[in-house]
C-alpha cells in the first residue's frame, strides 16, 4: 500500500491538522471505498499504522483508509478552548471534501465507513450519527455511547452548577471510564459542561444515548458494528446498548461481537478493525 501524510492548514481549527491516508498500490479505474479510522485517547493519525493489518483492507478491497489526528477531543466541538477546537466541523467541512477532491475516494454514502477504538469508537458514533446519511456503517470497538439518565435531575442546572457539584463530590455521579465506585472523571465533566446548561448537553451531538433513538425514528440509521470484551470497562454499557437496540427494534442493524475474557486490549481492537472491513466487504 501507499502511505501519504497530509497536513491541512485548517481555517476551522485555526491550526495545522495532520492525517495519514493509505491507498492501494494499484489504483482501480473507478472510485475507492473509504474507511475513516479514528484513534483512541492519547493517540494520533499514526496510532494504527504499524499495529492493525491495514494493508489487508487496502489490498483486498482497493479501499482508502483515512486516519486523522483529533487530540483528546472525543471528536466533538469545543468552543471554549483557545480560538476553538471544533473537530466535528473540521471533519465534515474541510477534511472530507479535501480527501474526495485529492484522492480517488468515493463520496457515495454506501462506500463510506467510519470506525474507531475506545475514544475513536465514541467518535465514530458521534460523527456517524451527526450525519447518518453520509455513512454505510459505524464501528465501535471497546467504546460506549455516552449515557445520560443520571443527568435528568440536573436538567435545569447551569453547567457551572453541575461542574461545582461534580468536582466537589465526584462519587455521586457515575463514570463511563472504570469502576462505578470511582466517580465521574474530569474529562466527562468537561464534555458535559462545555455547553451552557445540562439541557443543552442533552440536546447536543455529544449525548449519543439520545441521538441514537432519534436517528432510528428518522429511518436513516447506518448499520452498527459493536465489538467489546467481557472484561472491558465499557462492557456493562455495551450490554445496555444491546438492550437499547432491542427496545428500538433495530437489533438487525447492530452487529455485536462479544469476546469472553478480553479487556480494553489494543490487540483485540487491531483484529476487530480488520473484522469490521471484512464484515461489510469494504
Amino acid at each position: 500500500m501507499n502511505v501519504a501524510t497530509i497536513r491541512l492548514i485548517s481555517r476551522v481549527l485555526f491550526m495545522p491538522a495532520d492525517a495519514t491516508v493509505l491507498l492501494p498500490q494499484k489504483l482501480p479505474e473507478g472510485k475507492c471505498p473509504v474507511l475513516w479510522l479514528l484513534h483512541g485517547a492519547c493517540g494520533d493519525h499514526r496510532s494504527y499504522l504499524y499495529s492493525a493489518d491495514l494493508d489487508r483492507i487496502v489490498r483486498e478491497h482497493s479501499a482508502i483508509i483515512v486516519m486523522p489526528s483529533a487530540l483528546n477531543s472525543d471528536y466533538g466541538n469545543y468552543q471554549q478552548f483557545g480560538t476553538g477546537y471544533d473537530f466535528a466541523s473540521y471533519f465534515f467541512d474541510e477534511l472530507m471534501p479535501f480527501v474526495y477532491a485529492t484522492f480517488p475516494a468515493s463520496d457515495a454514502p454506501e462506500q463510506n465507513y467510519i470506525e474507531g477504538a475506545s475514544m475513536g469508537g465514541f467518535g465514530a458514533a458521534l460523527l456517524g450519527l451527526m450525519h447518518p446519511e453520509r455513512f454505510a456503517a459505524i464501528g465501535m470497538l471497546g467504546a460506549s455511547l455516552r449515557e445520560s439518565a443520571f443527568l435528568l435531575p440536573y436538567e435545569n442546572s447551569t453547567s457551572e452548577e453541575f461542574r461545582r457539584a461534580a468536582l466537589e463530590s465526584p462519587k455521586k455521579f457515575p463514570t463511563e471510564y472504570g469502576s462505578p465506585d470511582a466517580g465521574i472523571k474530569l474529562k466527562e465533566v468537561n464534555v458535559i459542561t462545555k455547553y451552557p446548561t445540562i439541557r443543552a448537553f442533552l440536546d447536543s451531538p455529544d449525548c449519543m444515548w439520545r441521538r441514537f433513538p432519534e436517528v432510528v425514528r428518522r429511518g436513516v440509521l447506518p448499520e452498527f458494528y459493536v465489538a467489546c470484551g467481557t472484561e472491558d470497562l465499557f462492557y456493562p454499557a455495551t450490554e445496555r446498548f444491546m438492550e437499547l437496540a432491542d427496545s428500538l427494534g433495530v437489533r438487525d442493524r447492530v452487529h455485536f461481537v462479544i469476546e469472553e475474557g478480553v479487556g480494553h486490549d489494543p490487540a483485540f481492537f487491531d483484529r476487530e478493525i480488520v473484522a469490521f472491513a471484512v464484515y461489510f466487504g469494504i
